[in-house]
């Protein structure tokens, strides 16, 4: 019956291909989620919690007397495992100027200072408000390191390697003066036509304004500034791998030598939650897809193997009935299958390894990222040989249930 012997051989071919292609796109669509677990920019923040803390007043202004957070505090929590960098804030506002002693001009009288550990861990910069796009971040080897925006370089004539002055003037306090190198140029990257995106809520600034350098400049500017400017307000922590904020969190809130009812823990994985939700739903559709293919397949060969034996009635009551063996005839139909298998899985695999970045592409992957391994040929082969069992055995069933005369008489 060579007509059926190709119909079943070209679908476990086709079936076989899909399933393979499906394995491949499954695996590179896990690869993209573990790459964007590691991306994304998942981190939290440390803060104090002003709303528990006391508050006092000086020279005519009120200030928060709660406790800062202290570097030790941080070096704690940055110890926690999971967590891959962190950095650190001081807010103050300090006239800059250039070394000629030139004012540095903005539409606003001043900037909004950041002092900082590693700015590149700054939640702006890993939120993607804001993006590094000249010169490098500033780290914790630098002493007086500072990045200004792009708008504030430009409009001022500056280059990477100028000397930056800061001072903040205040009447009732003798500041003293900050040198710093300009070591790098930020940008934003919203929509600067969206107003919403220019500025940021807590400060009332608008980034162009905002300025980050190293936290010993930033503590030498505040120096003597006041009670409630000497100490670090804020703290951000990067997560290594986005799926385990939550877990990490948790570990930072079980630190017993923190007293947490001063300070607040938030998270900060919107983008990440925004990509996984959408790579979840088309995971869950190849997932399903495969199943479904798979299913609707099985069903075919069955039925297509259950007329076939249909069609054999009369070999098979002739068979029993010279005395071979239910289990043999069941068997010689088996291997009659699995022969059709053994060279349609194999060219199912050289297929597939085609056809799986044409089908990638479909799902949003890149063809050479879906890749068909030794591993899927396995899986799938071992999986495929045992569903043709049981597709055998379940259209050999109404055949194997009458008796050698039952079926010879009905052929008659």
């Amino acid at each position: 019956k060579w007509k059926k012997t190709l119909l079943v051989f070209f679908l476990l071919l086709a079936i076989t291909t899909l399933v393979l292609s499906g394995l491949a796109i499954a695996d590179a669509q896990e690869e993209q989620a573990e790459e964007v677990r590691g991306t994304t920019g998942a981190s939290f923040t440390v803060e104090r919690n002003l709303s528990t803390g006391g508050w006092a007043s000086e020279n005519g202004g009120s200030y928060s007397t709660q406790e800062f957070i202290s570097e030790e505090m941080i070096q704690e929590i940055a110890s926690v495992e999971g967590v891959a960098g962190y950095d650190a804030s001081t807010g103050c506002l300090p006239q800059l100027s250039n070394a000629a002693g030139e004012s540095l001009s903005l539409e606003s009288f001043s900037f909004y200072a950041y002092g900082s550990f590693n700015s590149q861990y700054n939640s702006l910069f890993v939120s993607g408000q804001l993006a590094l796009v000249e010169g490098s971040h500033i780290t914790e080897n630098m002493t007086n390191g500072i990045l200004l925006s792009r708008e504030c370089v430009e409009k001022n004539g500056l280059q990477l390697g100028d000397t930056v002055i800061g001072k903040i003037w205040d009447p009732n306090y003798n500041n003293p003066e900050v040198e710093m190198e300009l070591v790098g140029v930020f940008d934003l990257v919203a929509d600067k036509e969206d107003e919403a995106n220019m500025y940021d809520d807590s400060s009332y600034y608008e980034y162009s304004s905002f300025v980050f350098c190293s936290m010993e400049a930033a503590e030498g500017l505040i120096k003597g500034w006041g009670e409630d400017g000497d100490g670090i307000s804020e703290a951000y922590f990067y997560v290594a791998d986005a799926a385990q904020l939550d877990q990490v969190i948790k570990e930072v809130q079980d630190i017993s030598s923190i007293n947490w009812n001063n300070y607040k823990i938030t998270s900060n994985d919107e983008v990440y939650q925004n990509i996984s939700s959408a790579l979840s739903d088309t995971g869950t559709l190849i997932t399903t897809l495969i199943v479904v293919i798979t299913v609707v397949s099985m069903v075919l060969i069955t039925l297509i193997l259950f007329m076939s034996v249909r069609s054999r009635k009369r070999e098979t009551g002739i068979l029993l009935a010279v005395g071979i063996a239910k289990p043999a005839v069941v068997l010689q139909y088996l291997l009659e299958t699995l022969l059709i298998a053994v060279p349609a899985f194999p060219l199912a695999y050289i297929c597939s390894r085609q056809v799986a970045g044409a089908l990638g592409t479909l799902f949003g992957k890149t063809a050479e990222n879906v890749i068909v391994t030794p591993e899927h040929f396995m899986l799938v082969t071992i999986a495929g040989g045992i569903l043709l069992i049981m597709a055998v055995l379940l259209s050999g069933i109404p055949a194997m249930r009458l008796k050698p005369r039952q079926i010879l008489s009905q052929m008659e």
